[in-house]
């Protein structure tokens, strides 16, 4: 494990050399302490690519170092898997002297436009020092459906992965079987964004499995197994049996669904029985519940 400033370069993670996996620890921004996101580089005959670029644009410089030696003869490329503020706050190094093609999905060029995307960037700079140098860098190329990278070696299809957020992305890796699932599989639990994501979810991972991959790499969790996206699967399974349990006999008002893990009897700790890593209760419990909270809220419409 080799790190500089708190990016960490992860060589256990990978099966293969040309999968460069990259850890950015948040230890020191106060509130995120315990929390960690990892970003990737995989090296083809033709092309470096950059997938997600952290926090900020000192994150990508020390990752483009650490592969620096991989880059003459082959072009610069980087993909944004979605634009949440840990997976897309260093676009800005890829402009100026290092500019570089941007890839993401087109939902994620109209999220990092947005106001409410301005405002959270700002507020995080009056909170952070950390995120002082950000600026809010957008794609140079979207598409809706399916993108195919052709690195003469290996080939890289972007796949829409909906459910976390509209935007949300994978890559595969057919000649490895290799998935990069981002935050649509995390351990120990990935977060749905509303009731409208449920049926995206469900679909995404079930895409997921289809794909027979040997390797699953995640944003969080510090896992390589493709049982992470059975279990992830299982839960929302779980959650929605359970939902539907609770309404062939109560339909819950609005002031009992902000308790939704509570109404139906799952608690997180029931969800994360057996397990033994350390996990940021704070977030997961919240997360938890919200799921519950949205896979109710979906079955109520429907």
């Amino acid at each position: 494990m080799l790190t500089t400033d708190g990016v960490f370069f992860i060589p256990e993670m990978s099966a293969d050399p040309r999968v460069r996996v990259f850890r950015r620890n948040f230890n020191g921004i106060e509130g995120f302490d315990g929390m960690e996101v990892d970003a990737y580089v995989v090296i083809t005959k033709r092309y470096v690519v950059v997938f997600d670029t952290l926090l900020r644009p000192e994150d990508v410089s020390i990752m483009i170092q650490m592969v620096e030696d991989q880059l003459p003869g082959r072009q610069l490329l980087v993909v944004n898997s979605h634009a949440d503020w840990d997976h897309s706050w260093g676009n800005a190094y890829f402009t100026g002297e290092h500019a570089a093609p941007i890839i993401a999905h087109d939902l994620c060029l109209t999220r990092l436009q947005s106001e409410e995307a301005h405002k959270e960037l700002l507020d995080y700079q009056k909170r952070y020092p950390v995120f002082q140098n950000v600026s809010l860098v957008t794609p140079t190329i979207t598409f809706d459906q399916h993108l195919t990278i052709h690195g003469g070696d290996l080939t890289i299809e972007l796949l829409p992965a909906p459910g976390h957020h509209p935007d949300h992305i994978a890559a595969w890796l057919p000649e490895l079987r290799l998935l990069l699932a981002f935050d649509a599989v995390e351990k120990p639990i990935p977060f749905m964004e509303n009731a409208e994501a449920v049926p995206s979810m469900f679909a995404t991972l079930e895409h997921f499995l289809a794909l027979q991959p040997k390797q699953v790499l995640c944003s969080h969790g510090k896992s390589t197994k493709v049982e992470l996206v059975e279990e992830n699967l299982s839960y929302f399974r779980e959650v929605e049996r359970r939902s539907r349990d609770l309404l062939q006999k109560h339909r819950p008002t609005q002031d009992e669904l902000e308790h939704a893990s509570e109404i139906i009897h799952y608690s997180f700790d029931e969800v994360i029985a057996g397990s033994t890593v350390p996990i940021d209760r704070t977030f997961y419990v919240w997360a938890h519940d919200m799921n519950v909270r949205s896979l109710l809220q979906w079955l109520m419409k429907n």
